[in-house]
């Protein structure tokens, strides 16, 4: 329902927290996909893998460090103890948000 706005505004990254586990999505129409919702009340064994999970972890509490330099993403999760899940470093998708106003749309 979101993405379809995301690809028309160049929506690189979107982070979300709604479920209480972690999850880095494999990149879908060049967006990067992360929950990031257990460092509240954890749901162990909640997570549910998909074709579409490149990490889950849903053993312990977890929250994420995201660093931006210029065109460089580098995250990491980080246990409640200390021990990393995940990291990574991203770059910057070249995307350009499509035209949206009504004159453009008429051409």
């Amino acid at each position: 329902m979101l993405e379809p706005l995301f690809v028309k505004y160049g929506v690189n990254v979107v982070f979300s927290g709604h479920d209480h586990v972690y999850e880095r999505i494999k990149p879908q129409k060049g967006i990067y996909y992360f929950v990031s919702g257990s460092a509240g009340q954890l749901r162990r064994g909640d997570l549910q893998r998909s074709a579409l999970t490149e990490v889950g972890y849903d053993r312990d509490q977890a929250f994420m460090l995201v660093e931006i330099d210029k065109d460089v993403m580098s995250v990491q999760a980080i246990s409640r103890l200390g021990r990393s899940v995940d990291s990574a470093t991203l770059a910057r998708q070249e995307r350009k948000a499509t035209e949206t106003t009504g004159a453009a749309a008429a051409r």
